[in-house]
């Protein structure tokens, strides 16, 4: 081995080859690569190994050869893949991607001809020894240990499979992350239905977004019969989002023929069924575990690297708080999450690419901080659509945040213009401050939901309070948006509240016994034939346009509880109302509130 090989420069052989305390490993004299680049330069070429390839290692290499020239860049890939789209992946199961090579991003030749950035695939790193400077991998072929000055960890987060009795030992158990697990369940799936001729029945564990993404593809394809999405948690996406903004998903998937149970406790697993408590036995031919990730934390822990609950712990320029020479970048960190004002893991690719960027950066010499994240995703479930950012009410409520929320229910653009549809939107904020919290929005694949959520999570990463909401200043025309735009509502609604303009309650204060119905007079403002569609139990109906005529027929003595469809007639009567002297508050939300949240059964009397 030359000297001159940028991955050995300095080292003798008996330095490079120097036998860890790994029995298990085969170590041998690796042949020199036919691949590998030899740059010589005049200047001290810097040592850079990333370890893990995809988002966030391969952002730090292009970055870092970009800025640095001369710097001698090697990345370690465990799998023979380097970079691909593996947020695409359960949409190839489904055969929305027809062909997995447009999941491949980079390859090895690309980024050598391209950057000049050694690739090693199949090579997985073993250990770190902090104090010589080098780590231990494997390949193949057998092991070697090498040499870094800087040393970037990128090795992201592992799927959390759970201890239950029987999942881990059957055939046809599969989680859905890598290319490799995609054609794992493609060939068991093709070894099965040629065996047998029939379509097979599948189970998905877990229902947040690789859960819902997976049961939604697996529905598509015609070698799959029957779909159940096993959560839980009283609902889908449990910790991240509010029960109301989705039960709308629940209900899209039962109507596209997945059957979901939640709050549902898995016993054993056979070796054609999950046995579920208080449900049964459902039949599973095939099982993809979605139950979440964890961060791979087991060598940084090994290499004496501090780590906290859910990551590795790392400063602002993401190098390790134990290392200044190693950075942890992407699933396997925690990094600083601006509305909960601690660390925490968010397993998501925008702030991987991001955070091997700035990696680079600092290694470079550049003072570029990570600003922290607010957790911005989005999720397809069929027709509809889920965007969220910032914290749930399950979020505040669990870190002792004070907050209040409203629900609106704009049209995506000018209802006049053809294909508008309405959404379902709710922020949370403080209650003093106004600043803004979190922001869910809920709507069909055509309503722009993305749209909305990246307006609030660029207000809620600037800081902006439900004022600011009420001043933006967004892209108008009638077949993109509303004069009052959809963000700039919710703003309006938020600022009445902290103004002391309305007062509201939520229908979910009643559905959890918060409040209790029978101390209201409850007031509906629809009209007649809405009302006759159904209506809050005990209601009393009073049209909007005859409420100043009626008064006399509304009960002071107690307090009013006044409603319309979607909130705002209710809040016409309740300003009414409120200046005629009666003490009565606003449901938030209005009825379709009641109805989409799936509080139909504790509050809605139905009249045909």
């Amino acid at each position: 081995m030359s000297t001159s090989d940028p991955y050995y420069t300095n080292l003798t052989i008996q330095d490079t080859f120097k036998q860890p305390d790994h029995p298990s490993i085969n170590f041998s004299f690796p042949k020199k690569s036919q691949n590998m680049t030899v740059t010589t330069s005049h200047k001290q070429q810097k040592r850079i190994i990333i370890a893990g390839g995809v988002a966030g290692g391969m952002s730090c290499a292009t970055r870092l050869r970009r800025l640095d020239e001369f710097a001698s860049i090697t990345v370690l890939e465990k799998g023979p893949w380097i970079s691909y789209a593996n947020c695409g992946i359960p949409y190839a199961l489904g055969g929305v991607i027809s062909e997995e090579s447009k999941l491949h991003v980079q390859t090895p030749e690309k980024i050598q001809a391209w950057f000049n950035v050694e690739v090693l695939t199949n090579t997985e790193l073993v250990s770190i020894n902090r104090a010589d400077k080098t780590v231990v991998v494997k390949t193949p072929e057998g092991g070697n240990e090498m040499q870094y000055d800087v040393l970037v960890l990128a090795l992201g987060a592992e799927p959390f499979v759970p201890p239950v009795p029987g999942l881990k030992e059957r055939e046809g158990v599969f989680t859905l992350v890598t290319l490799g697990d995609l054609r794992g369940i493609e060939t068991y799936l093709t070894q099965q239905h040629s065996e047998e001729k029939k379509k097979r029945n599948a189970v998905v564990i877990g229902g947040a977004f690789i859960g819902l993404e997976a049961a939604e593809n697996l529905r598509l394809r015609e070698d799959i019969d029957q779909v159940t999405v096993i959560e839980r948690e009283g609902q889908v996406f449990p910790a991240q989002a509010d029960r109301e903004m989705v039960f709308p998903l629940q209900k899209e998937l039962t109507k596209n023929g997945v059957k979901v149970h939640v709050n549902a406790n898995i016993t054993s697993v056979t070796s054609d069924s999950v046995q579920v408590e208080g449900v049964g036995e459902v039949k599973a031919d095939l099982v993809i575990v979605a139950a979440g990730v964890r961060a791979r934390m087991d060598i940084p822990q090994q290499a004496g690297l501090a780590c906290g609950k859910s990551g590795v712990k790392v400063n602002r320029y993401m190098q390790t708080t134990s290392d200044k020479n190693i950075y942890a970048v992407g699933d396997m960190v925690e990094t600083y999450h601006q509305v909960l004002g601690r660390d925490r893991q968010v397993a998501l690719a925008g702030p991987a690419n991001r955070q091997g960027r700035l990696a680079a950066d600092h290694i470079c010499g550049k003072q570029t901080k990570y600003r922290g994240n607010v957790g911005t995703s989005v999720c397809k479930v069929f027709e509809k659509a889920i965007g969220i950012v910032g914290a749930s009410s399950l979020q505040l409520q669990r870190t002792g945040m004070r907050y209040e929320s409203v629900i609106v229910h704009p049209v995506n653009h000018a209802s006049y213009y053809p294909g508008s549809e309405r959404l379902m939107v709710k922020i949370l904020f403080d209650p003093e401050s106004g600043r803004l919290l979190g922001g869910q929005v809920v709507g069909g694949m055509s309503g722009m939901v993305d749209k909305q959520t990246s307006v609030l999570a660029t207000a809620i990463m600037g800081g902006m309070t439900v004022d600011d909401l009420e001043h933006l200043e967004l892209a108008y025309a009638p077949p993109f948006g509303s004069a009052k735009d959809v963000v700039n509502m919710a703003g309006f609604v938020a600022g009445n509240l902290i103004r002391g303009d309305v007062e509201v309650v939520h229908a979910s204060d009643f559905a959890e016994g918060r409040q209790k119905l029978e101390d209201y007079y409850v007031l509906d403002v629809r009209s007649p034939a809405e009302f006759a569609g159904g209506h809050v139990h005990g209601a009393v109906n009073i049209n909007i346009g005859e409420l100043r005529e009626r008064l006399g027929e509304v009960d002071r003595r107690k307090k009013v509880l006044v409603y319309c469809a979607i909130g705002y007639r209710g809040y016409l009567g309740y300003r009414i109302l409120k200046q005629e002297g009666y003490d009565v508050v606003n449901l938030d939300g209005g009825f379709r509130a009641v109805k989409e949240g799936g509080y139909d059964e504790k509050l809605q009397d139905l009249q045909v």
